[in-house]
């Protein structure tokens, strides 16, 4: 089995999945319940008594099998029941801050196992998953849409700062004004525009089936950079001796602290320890033929492929025409997507 990850799990528990459907039914009888999800040796070797069960596992069972004293152990891929009633004997020597029986059971049985383990609290109403010696409270679906509406709100602020900056830089681009330090200050804001979306993703995966209106919310603000960071690596990666090298997703386990730092930016995207964030960088001009100028791929391909970005500016229909597959109706249209770039300055 891999290992366990509680996004993982916390998924699984989002409304609208069977699991979270029987945990839902426990609830609202007020039994409580000690649910293992997954079962390998370590489970069994700390697993005492109970019966063994092997049926489907489903909300009705899930809440039948509550009533009985002790632990439901379910299979791996928690499509079976595997045992119910089940008295769990991890270490007493494991360590646990927890004070409830139940609760302390199933952070001991997680540790020594491997395997999570979700807590039923009938008293307090609330639902918990113990792994790595860590208990995560599965938050109602009120809390998780609050948490969602305040991101979405974040997201919406720093994705308009976002367009703002590339409008800016656009204007920078076609006066071949670009540094490296204006090319960071770029790529800075667009991780935080990623990494508030992934948030937001991982929100309505929790809201399951209560998600969709904010899915659409995240969709419609999500296209205004979806993309932005392969386009980007496409302009610039050119300026690097090993284009490989300009990877933005190497930023991804950069702290907020880091990313705030230009210098140590530059250096992630391979421009080397103590880049010179004042030097002057070229766009090839896909980003700007792409997205301003609206032209399909391929054929903006053929164009920096064959010209340099103000080579295209002044480039006549006739010109134009010279690139294989552009006939006059298609260089009238890069012409046209060529003028709104530059109106746009």
């Amino acid at each position: 089995m891999p290992k366990p990850t509680i996004r993982r799990y916390l998924k699984l528990l989002a409304p609208g999945t069977p699991l979270r459907a029987g945990v839902d039914r426990i609830l609202h009888g007020r039994t409580g319940a000690l649910i293992v999800l997954g079962n390998n040796q370590k489970v069994q070797q700390v697993s005492s008594g109970g019966f063994k069960i092997g049926v489907e596992c489903t909300e009705q069972a899930l809440r039948e099998l509550a009533k009985l004293d002790g632990a439901i152990i379910l299979s791996n891929d928690l499509s079976t029941i595997v045992a119910a009633g089940v008295h769990l004997v991890p270490a007493g020597d494991l360590p646990t801050a927890e004070t409830g029986t139940r609760h302390r059971s199933a952070d001991r049985t997680a540790q020594a196992a491997g395997v999570p383990v979700v807590t039923v609290s009938a008293s307090m109403a609330t639902v918990s998953v113990f792994l790595d010696g860590r208990r995560h409270l599965v938050e109602s679906v009120t809390q998780v849409i609050s948490r969602a509406n305040q991101a979405l709100a974040t997201l919406s602020r720093v994705s308009s700062r976002l367009t703002d900056q590339l409008d800016q830089f656009t204007l920078l681009e076609i006066g071949e004004q670009v540094t490296l330090r204006d090319l960071t200050h770029v790529i800075h804001r667009l991780e935080l525009t990623r990494r508030l979306s992934a948030e937001v993703d991982f929100l309505v995966e929790l809201l399951g089936v209560e998600g969709r209106m904010v899915a659409l919310q995240h969709s419609e603000l999500a296209n205004t950079f979806v993309g932005a960071a392969d386009l980007l690596a496409e302009d610039y990666a050119q300026n690097l001796s090993d284009p490989s090298q300009f990877d933005l997703s190497k930023l991804a386990n950069f702290s907020s602290e880091e990313l705030f730092s230009g210098q140590l930016v530059a250096e992630r995207l391979g421009f080397g320890q103590g880049a010179n964030l004042e030097q002057g960088l070229e766009s090839r001009g896909v980003r700007l033929l792409t997205d301003v100028g609206r032209l399909p791929s391929h054929l903006v391909s053929k164009l920096v492929d064959r010209y340099s970005l103000q080579e295209l500016f002044g480039a006549s229909v006739a010109v134009l025409m010279e690139i294989d597959g552009v006939g006059p109706m298609r260089a009238r249209q890069i012409r046209d997507a060529l003028l709104r770039i530059s109106e746009g300055s």
